[in-house]
Formats: C-alpha cells, sequence, structure tokens
C-alpha cells in the first residue's frame, strides 16, 4: 500500500526488439539480399544474430544501420538520385540554398514528411484508422437488424425475415423469392473482382522500416528525457504488446496510459510522465531509462556480493545492499581527490558510414521501393504489411472493457 508501480522503458523497448526479431529475423533468409538476417551477414553482425535477448547492444546498434539504410534508400528513391556519392546541386532549389536558416529547415521537414508518407504512412495510417474504427464499432451495443415490409404504402417493420415473408404472403399476397432457412436470399453472390497484384518485397521493406522508425523515436525521446512523446509512442507500443502475446506488457502499458488520462490527479500523473529517466553527467540527449540505472546498480551490488567470497551472509549480503548507494558515492569522490580517471559508460565506436552505406547499396540494387508485382522473399512469402492484422476488434475490445471495470472498482 503507498506504492505505485509502473512499467518501465529500458524493459519495454527490449520486449520491442523482441518482437521485431521474430518478425523479420529469420536464418532461412541469409541468402536472399535485402532481408534483416542477410544485412547482419553483409556488415558482419555476429554478435547482432544472436537476437536482442542475448546481446542487446550489438543487436540495437545492428538494427540502427538497417533502419537508417532503408530511410536514405527510401529518401534516394523520392528524390530520383543514382548514387549516395557526390553534390547533388539539383536536388536542393537554388533560393533555398540562398534562403534563411528557417527557410531552409521548414524545407527539408517538408520532404522529411513527404517520404515518411510515401513509404511509411501510405498504408499504416489506413491500418491504424480501420483498426480504431474496428475496435470503435464492437465497443457499441449490438442493434437486431430490422426487416421493414416491401409492400407500397405498409410502414410494419418485423425482426425476422420469416415473418416478413409470412406477412407479405396473407396480407399482400407477394411471393418472396426463393429463400434459404434464413429467409436470406439464396443468391448472394457478388460479382468477383481480381486481386490486384502485391510487391511482398516491397511491403517487407516498407513495414521493417516503419517498425524501425518506432524503435528509433523511442529511443531518442529517451534520450531527449521527453515523456510527453515516450507516452503517445506506448499507445502503438500496446498494440504490438497485445498483438503478439506479451500480454503483461499490454496490461501495464494500457494501465499507466489509464492512470495519466483518468486515474491520477494532474500532479501524479505529471511525475508518471517525467520521472522516468535518469542523467550521470548532465547535457541534452544524454538521458538513459530508470531502470537500465536500476540494472547497473544490481550489477554494481553483485560484484560486490563476490567480494565476500565464503563470509558471504544473509546479514552481510542486507548491510552492502542498504549501503550500495552511499558507496557508490564514495568511489567516486575518492577517485576524483585521487585524479584517478575511471573509464566513461560510453564506448566509442567505429565509423558506421561505411555499413550503412553497403546496406544503401544493396537496397538500391534489389530496388526494395520499386513496385513489382507477383515477387516475394522466398522466407516471407505473401507477407502481410499490417503488422496488427492477427488482433481481432472484438477481443481487443472486451479485454479493454475487462480491464477497465477491474481499474474501476481498485481505483475508486
Amino acid at each position: 500500500e503507498g506504492l505505485i508501480f509502473k512499467i518501465e522503458d529500458w524493459h519495454s523497448r527490449v520486449n520491442l526488439y523482441k518482437i521485431y526479431h521474430r518478425i523479420f529475423y529469420s536464418e532461412k533468409s541469409s541468402k536472399e539480399h535485402g532481408t534483416l538476417c542477410a544485412n547482419f551477414n553483409k556488415m558482419k553482425c555476429t554478435n547482432a544474430k544472436k537476437g536482442p535477448h542475448a546481446a542487446f547492444n550489438a543487436y540495437k546498434e545492428a538494427v540502427h544501420k538497417d533502419t537508417c539504410a532503408l530511410f536514405i534508400a527510401a529518401a534516394m528513391d523520392y528524390f530520383k538520385m543514382d548514387n549516395i556519392e557526390g553534390e547533388h546541386k539539383d536536388l536542393i532549389p537554388q533560393n533555398i540554398r540562398d534562403g534563411t536558416k528557417e527557410e531552409q529547415r521548414s524545407w527539408l521537414h517538408n520532404k522529411v514528411g513527404d517520404i515518411v508518407d510515401t513509404y511509411i504512412l501510405n498504408t499504416e495510417s489506413s491500418n491504424m484508422e480501420e483498426f480504431y474504427n474496428g475496435v470503435h464499432q464492437a465497443s457499441q451495443p449490438k442493434q437486431r437488424e430490422l426487416h421493414p415490409c416491401r409492400a407500397p404504402d405498409c410502414e410494419r417493420v418485423f425482426r425476422y425475415p420469416k415473418a416478413r415473408i409470412t406477412h407479405e404472403l396473407n396480407v399482400h399476397g407477394l411471393e418472396a423469392p426463393e429463400t434459404d432457412q434464413d429467409g436470406e436470399s439464396e443468391d448472394k453472390s457478388e460479382p468477383s473482382t481480381k486481386p490486384s497484384p502485391c510487391d511482398y518485397k516491397k511491403e517487407h521493406t516498407e513495414a521493417r522500416l516503419s517498425f524501425g522508425m518506432l524503435l528509433e523515436n523511442m529511443n531518442d525521446a529517451v534520450k531527449e528525457g521527453d515523456g510527453e512523446r515516450l507516452l503517445r509512442l506506448y499507445r502503438v507500443a500496446l498494440l504490438y504488446f497485445k498483438t503478439y502475446g506479451h500480454t503483461q506488457y499490454a496490461y501495464s502499458t494500457l494501465l499507466m496510459l489509464v492512470q495519466v488520462s483518468s486515474i491520477f490527479s494532474p500532479q501524479k500523473a505529471h511525475s508518471l510522465t517525467w520521472n522516468r529517466f535518469w542523467n550521470t553527467k548532465g547535457g541534452k540527449g544524454k538521458n538513459d531509462s530508470l531502470d537500465l540505472h536500476v540494472e547497473h546498480k544490481n550489477a554494481f551490488l553483485k560484484e560486490n556480493l563476490k567480494g565476500l567470497g565464503p563470509n558471504l551472509t544473509e546479514q552481510s549480503a542486507d548491510r552492502i545492499s542498504k549501503s550500495i548507494g552511499f558507496l557508490g558515492q564514495v568511489l567516486e569522490n575518492t577517485d576524483e581527490e585521487l585524479e584517478v580517471v575511471r573509464p566513461s559508460g560510453y564506448h566509442h565506436k567505429a565509423n558506421t558510414t561505411q555499413d550503412i552505406h553497403s546496406l544503401v547499396e544493396v537496397a538500391r540494387e534489389t530496388e526494395l521501393f520499386k513496385f513489382k508485382a507477383n515477387r516475394a522473399f522466398n522466407s516471407y512469402p505473401n507477407f502481410n504489411k499490417n503488422l496488427f492484422a492477427r488482433l481481432k476488434y472484438n477481443s481487443m475490445w472486451e479485454w479493454i472493457k475487462s480491464k477497465l471495470k477491474l481499474w474501476n472498482k481498485k481505483y475508486p
């Protein structure tokens, strides 16, 4: 009592990377150029191939390179660029080159928005709108279909089709067409339309880019300490958690969104939104998730407990765990006084430009963003770009409704 439990961001992002890995990674696709596994082989990311559960940092970095390469390839297709090297003077109009910084920034933002709309939101927005409308319709009370009498000037309305047929025959002398047992016309056939050809390679690539941009957005929101943007992104993460069986994270995410919007007071809601980050050294764009900071503390605690060796007892473990914060501060102060330089938590990484450029060339050679009918990766035949397709509207609404009833009793 008195404690407020909340979902944390680092563990949530790890689970989203697991879902990403489950959808887009397959060892069978290692020889198919343009797939995630083939790109990992291209960059020689052996640690990343172990998956986010075993090598999260390596996997996160490899996915970052892959997403950057896909976005650059999409931008090159949008601007009709043949190569990534050299100076493209015709790309930016002369009046923008000679304009102010604000005009140049506005032009760039508009073009980036057009690229996102063309290659990411072209069907993503329609899928989200369809899902919203489906859940909204499922939330409405069910109404029985009414059947008005088909005779002129008759205002009778019937609940059942057979009752209407009997009335029309006995009162108006109308003979109904041949019907089935439910009283519906047997001829329900509609003119068949030939399905439009699909390019499953292109849809697979755009879906991977869309999911990768979501992950990049969440990572950037954490770095910038932008709690409000992070909560907006959790609305999309909720659908991924629910669709792919991460029920506990779906529950916690929905509870957090409901707490912020209706349960908590404005003060607590503000704290839940913004009190999610930790900045060790200060500065913009250098925040970490609180739960990752706790994991670092746990590692420091285990290191000290391991040093006790055979002297480890329940009492000594309790004493060290309660003093771990003060112990860390003492060590930092001692190192500062003795001018001992401790290794930073940031590790300088090799230049990623070469890896990204090599993936861009792969995407351009395979023409992943060019529509070609009836092509697909052998490992992903008939790939559905709508990653929420397996989520049923009725079950989603019933799940939300059951949780709202539960929390209504728990949080009066």
